[in-house]
């Protein structure tokens, strides 16, 4: 029985069809596999700067003593206040005056301020995000003086304390200098002599740094309800 043979005839629309799905399919699963490729790489580089932060960085979290600058709140509150820190002030003569006002009454004499000194914890969430809480205070005293012979009547005194969470941001995480900006939400209470306030306190730090590993040096910019300036201490991380 001679063998017969069926042809098939396939148009040029269907080889085309049959072609272009072809190149489609080769397209989508060579871009799978570079997707593929790329998020193994990427894990692994994350895995490695991960390792990497944490050889140079192994610490959950630390504990910092610092120092601050001018207390905004305070110095408009305490009486007259008016200079830098520890800072002594010219008693106002008692003699010339063109009242019997002037001349009979107190005047507020030296005063003075601690600065803020704080205390805090904190925790590294991540190798560029921190969660801490700060608990700070500040100190005030000064004198009142007679007019009429400059003798002293008697002392003025204040007290603010601030509790504060802050979260910072580092956005270099070298071996041994970090940077970071940071904000703080919290509440202060200030004293100043009968008078009490309760106040919201709010704290911005655009540029902080820290130098050192297990114990460090700190210091950074800062303006909010706490204090205005400079802020430097020192840490230990474990």
């Amino acid at each position: 029985m001679p063998n017969k043979c069926i042809y098939i005839e396939v148009s040029d629309k269907s080889r085309r069809q049959y072609i272009k799905h072809n190149h489609m399919k080769r397209f989508i699963l060579t871009s799978l596999s570079i997707l593929l490729a790329l998020q193994a790489v990427a894990q692994d580089w994350r895995e490695l700067r991960k390792q990497e932060f944490l050889d140079n960085f192994p610490y959950k979290y630390e504990v910092r003593l610092g120092w601050s600058g001018y207390p905004i709140l305070e110095a408009a509150n305490f009486p007259n206040y008016g200079g830098g820190f520890f800072m002594d002030y010219d008693l106002v003569p008692y003699y010339n005056y063109a009242s019997l006002e002037s001349m009979y009454g107190t005047y507020q004499g030296p005063e003075y301020m601690t600065g803020l000194i704080s205390g805090e914890i904190s925790i590294h969430f991540r190798r560029w995000f921190t969660l801490a809480v700060e608990a700070g205070f500040n100190g005030m005293w000064g004198r009142v003086y007679d007019k009429s012979d400059g003798s002293l009547v008697r002392h003025t005194r204040g007290l603010s304390f601030t509790v504060m969470p802050h979260a910072r941001f580092y956005w270099t995480n070298a071996r041994n200098v970090r940077f970071y900006s940071g904000i703080g939400l919290g509440l202060g209470i200030g004293q100043y002599d009968e008078y009490l306030e309760i106040y919201p306190a709010f704290q911005f730090s655009p540029i902080g740094f820290t130098i050192g590993r297990k114990i460090f040096a700190f210091g950074e910019t800062s303006l909010g309800t706490a204090y205005l300036g400079g802020k430097f201490g020192i840490g230990y991380r474990f």
